[in-house]
């Protein structure tokens, strides 16, 4: 099998936590999107990037982005819906795929070459780190048990997989309300790979996320 990586880069939401249209929120004057595009455009083994998108951000994503391997698709109302919708316009060449939430534009080179080594070796793999806080269990804004951090981590993107078993995966599963895509692969009882993340790689979610990408964006000494 041909060693073909896709992308899909998800950012069709509607930024309702953040208050505006999250994938056009703008950094160093480029919008979001623009931003996570970068992470991946210098990677030798990309050989497609489908990017997910409301349709009135299509225009402002051809006037930034003059590369050949990326697709626009538009995005659905939930995000699984946006997930197919972008594995669906995959070249059958491509055998495996990263998803990756548009609004994480500082994720490690290295994290994402980790990611593509072991995809090679398991059907899934996640990134994710190890929660510094202690986690509790609520119901109805009662503690009902304190949970073992060690034995629990705070899940990221990208998230890789085979492309074919992916793709079946979503049309055997997408009725049901998913948290992460790497849960589809816990309903097919695979096994998924857990690769270390970065406390750099956030996910823009609220306002006060901007706070810390704009200090990012200002540390850019700091090794990525």
């Amino acid at each position: 099998m041909a060693f073909n990586v896709g992308v899909v880069i998800v950012c069709a939401g509607k930024g309702k936590r953040i208050g505006v249209d999250k994938a056009a929120i703008r950094l160093k004057n480029k919008p979001l999107f623009y931003h996570t595009y970068k992470l991946f455009k210098d990677i030798k083994e990309i050989a497609q990037i489908v990017i997910v998108l409301r349709k009135n951000n299509f225009g402002l994503a051809r006037k930034l982005i003059k590369d050949k391997r990326v697709n626009l698709v538009e995005g659905g109302s939930r995000r699984q819906d946006s997930v197919f919708a972008g594995l669906s316009r995959l070249d059958k060449n491509i055998s495996y795929v990263l998803v990756h939430d548009g609004a994480r534009p500082f994720t490690p080179r290295a994290v994402i070459l980790e990611i593509i080594k072991n995809v090679k070796k398991y059907p899934a793999v996640i990134c994710a780190v190890k929660s510094r806080d202690t986690l509790k269990s609520v119901r109805e804004s009662f503690v009902k048990n304190t949970l073992d951090r060690n034995g629990v981590v705070m899940v990221q993107t990208p998230q890789a997989f085979k492309k074919d078993l992916i793709l079946k995966a979503y049309k055997e599963f997408n009725h049901k309300n998913t948290f992460d895509d790497a849960q589809l692969f816990e309903f097919m009882k695979k096994k998924v790979k857990v690769v270390d993340g970065s406390y750099l790689n956030i996910k823009i979610t609220y306002p006060h996320d901007m706070i810390f990408a704009d200090a990012i964006l200002r540390q850019r000494s700091v090794k990525l």
